[in-house]
């Protein structure tokens, strides 16, 4: 179990930069919990992050699992860092079909240059979670200005 946000600086940052993030905003994506090392982000399913036959464009998947693991590294690097994504690969195990994505970050390893997290993404159908993508990326460690 990820210990909670060692900070109330850290939470308060985590959160204006999750509000500042324009298309988390757009899609109504919501920073539903974090802690040192980890973050939790929840979409709900509308119209603007379908693809073609109705369900979770993987683009959408992609971007939230990224947004997951960069957060989870921004409660280790807060309030002096934070951090950008360099690489990260997704690998898509069922369709994102349902209500809500869930996407659940955590970081593998945190370095003074160099951050390694993955990201599980959870699609919600009828009340029940279904993994749907998996990701790993690597993210910079950049200072805050």
């Amino acid at each position: 179990m990820p210990k909670p946000i060692s900070s109330e600086l850290v939470a308060t940052q985590l959160a204006a930069s999750f509000a500042r993030q324009g298309v988390l905003m757009a899609w109504q994506a919501r920073l539903a919990s974090a802690a040192d090392g980890a973050c939790e982000i929840v979409l709900p399913m509308s119209a603007v992050v379908t693809q073609q036959h109705g369900f979770f464009h993987g683009g959408v998947i992609g971007t939230l699992a990224d947004a997951a693991g960069g957060y989870a590294a921004n409660t280790l690097l807060m309030p002096s860092h934070e951090c950008l994504s360099a690489e990260y690969k997704i690998n898509f195990v069922a369709p994102g079909i349902g209500d809500t994505l869930i996407a659940r970050g955590k970081v593998l390893k945190a370095g003074k240059t160099l951050v390694v997290s993955s990201a599980e993404v959870f699609v919600v159908k009828d009340g029940v979670e279904k993994l749907c993508a998996i990701m790993q990326q690597t993210l910079f460690v950049i200072p805050i200005n």
